[in-house]
């Protein structure tokens, strides 16, 4: 099992169109800008992207935000906990090139070695799911 993972480009696009859709729920807004959180444990002190690196708790009440990063590290090669990685994305509006608006929502990734597994937004679980690889028939 690999202890790392790179999102493909198709992983990638299904998650910047989902929370974009789920955006669009509470915000009119032709164009968001999305960061990916950086969180901080409250526990120890360190900080991650992959809130599983750093918090067991399945609510992640024990980290709080540090800081935010730039939509395009999604596309970075990302450190596996146990397996798996859960990222917390921060949806703005977008009113012009280079600048970012209003906190709109927080939409959640869940990744697996596999890639994507699972999108949720704040209130809904599973908003998108991967979908289950079909037998081969013979």
């Amino acid at each position: 099992m690999p202890t790392t993972i790179r999102l493909s480009a198709s992983d990638v696009r299904q998650l910047r169109r989902t929370a974009e859709s789920i955006a669009r729920r509470y915000n009119g807004t032709r164009r968001f800008a999305i960061e990916i959180g950086e969180r901080s444990s409250l526990n120890t002190g360190r900080t991650a992207m992959n809130i599983r690196s750093i918090s067991n708790d399945p609510d992640w009440e024990d980290t709080d935000l540090f800081t935010t990063h730039e939509w395009r590290r999604i596309r970075d090669r990302h450190e596996l906990a146990n397996g798996k990685a859960l990222f917390d994305l921060y949806i703005y509006e977008r009113p012009g090139i280079g600048e970012v608006g209003d906190l709109v929502c927080n939409v959640q990734a869940e990744i697996d070695a596999q890639g994507l597994a699972a999108i949720h937004a704040d209130a809904e679980k599973n908003v998108w799911e991967r979908p289950a690889r079909q037998e081969l028939r013979e």
